[in-house]
């Protein structure tokens, strides 16, 4: 066999062997990937909003709006379109120490501001 056709075959076979090789990325890892971007909850205003006295913008690292808290307690997302005025889902039960959904399927750069049932509620949210 000569020199070219055995780099030619080294060559096919590392490229073979390269692609064989790629792992495939779990489900798992792009919720990961969202909950490396959180926020942290520090309580809310007097009404139980947060951001306190604001709002907030979703990005692309989440499909979701994911909350962690300290304390089992209850959550309604609000959404500013831009088109004016406000709307609300429904109010959502969190579990202490779990994550729970706040809201889904929420499209990036939608403005949105939590309503929790506890004023000193701890935690995080990842959106």
């Amino acid at each position: 066999m000569n020199t070219r056709r055995m780099i030619a075959l080294a060559a096919a076979a590392s490229a073979a062997a390269g692609v064989l090789l790629v792992p495939a990325t779990p489900a798992a890892a792009t919720a990961t990937y969202c909950r490396d971007h959180v926020k942290s909850i520090n309580g809310t205003d007097p009404n139980g909003h947060w951001p306190p006295y604001s709002s907030t913008y979703t990005t692309s690292y989440c499909n979701d709006i994911n909350v962690k808290v300290n304390q089992q307690t209850e959550v309604e997302t609000c959404f500013a379109p831009s088109s004016g005025g406000y709307y609300c889902n429904g109010f959502r039960t969190l579990y202490a120490n779990s994550w729970g959904l706040a809201a889904t399927d929420v499209k990036d750069g939608t403005n949105f501001w939590l309503i929790f049932s506890s004023t000193t509620v701890q935690g995080v949210a990842a959106y």
